[in-house]
């Protein structure tokens, strides 16, 4: 399964230390980011040209700022991993892989994680904890890993919450939704015709009606409303995001990226949005 542009021994290697890492610390994680975008592509044998991704990006379950310094220091110290100045959450292996370790659970205060240190010291981990409880599944990998993932629903959660903290400087996100939701059906083919959805293929008038992307992304609006049912705030929060996009419309640079990843015309960017409000909202 090729993941990503690093090379499988490199990865090996990087996640045979992350892992020992974290067992050694009685440290909880899941895969998030573009390399578990990539993991559910390769395992769907996806031939789209989504752009490929050097980095790595766990999301740790965390008690303590200590505790999490201690993390860093046991891989500076006993592996030669590097920080960085841009990034306190960032480090780098001998091999000049970007390892990004992005805490939450007991070390969040209202959703955001401070830390000491240079460059960004504070992250947004809204939805963190509920993709940990809901939104992950355990994927062996072509390493020889058996880790937990962040699924395909659960990443266009994070991006639309990442694209909403800073739009100025994450156009990629809109880019990476278009492009889920433009291969969601294939992908999550499983998914797609589970029994609990069966209620939209019964109208086959009004399939004739709509595209497999629309139908795939009530699907994936549903399964994100599944995964952050528990959490009130959050949930208003995603149909919110999603409302204002939809009101922008071709004002919208969410929109107009979907709309430029996907090579279709904004009406139907916007068709697919309204039907990945209609999931989150389903009740």
């Amino acid at each position: 399964m090729n993941l990503s542009k690093i090379k499988e021994s490199e990865l090996k290697e990087v996640f045979d230390v992350l892992e020992l890492a974290f067992k050694q610390l009685d440290v909880d994680f899941y895969l998030i980011g573009a390399l578990a975008r990539d993991v559910w592509y390769s395992r769907g044998q996806s031939t789209n040209n989504v752009r490929k991704t050097k980095d790595v990006d766990f999301a740790i379950m965390i008690g303590s700022e200590s505790q999490y310094e201690l993390l860093r220091t046991y891989l500076i110290s006993k592996y030669n991993y590097q920080d960085t100045k841009e990034n306190a959450f960032v480090l780098i292996t001998p091999s000049l892989i970007q390892v990004d370790i992005l805490p939450f659970g007991g070390i969040e205060i209202d959703d955001r994680v401070v830390i000491e240190g240079v460059g960004m010291t504070s992250i947004n981990v809204n939805g963190f904890s509920e993709i940990f409880n809901d939104g992950t599944e355990a994927v062996e990998l072509s390493t020889g890993h058996i880790f937990k993932v962040a699924t395909l629903a659960s990443i266009i959660l994070l991006k639309l919450i990442s694209f909403d903290d800073r739009p100025e400087i994450r156009l990629k996100d809109a880019r990476d939704i278009g492009n889920i939701l433009n291969h969601f059906f294939e992908l999550e083919n499983d998914l797609m015709y589970n029994p609990k959805h069966a209620d939209l293929f019964h109208d086959q008038e009004a399939l004739e009606k709509i595209s497999i992307q629309e139908i795939a992304s009530e699907i994936a609006g549903r399964t994100i409303r599944e995964i952050i049912i528990t959490n009130p705030a959050l949930l208003n929060r995603i149909i919110q995001i999603l409302k204002k996009h939809l009101e922008e419309a071709e004002s919208s640079l969410f929109v107009r990226n979907m709309s430029e990843e996907a090579g279709l015309p904004i009406n139907e960017i916007l068709r697919w949005l309204n039907k990945l409000l209609v999931g989150v909202e389903k009740k």
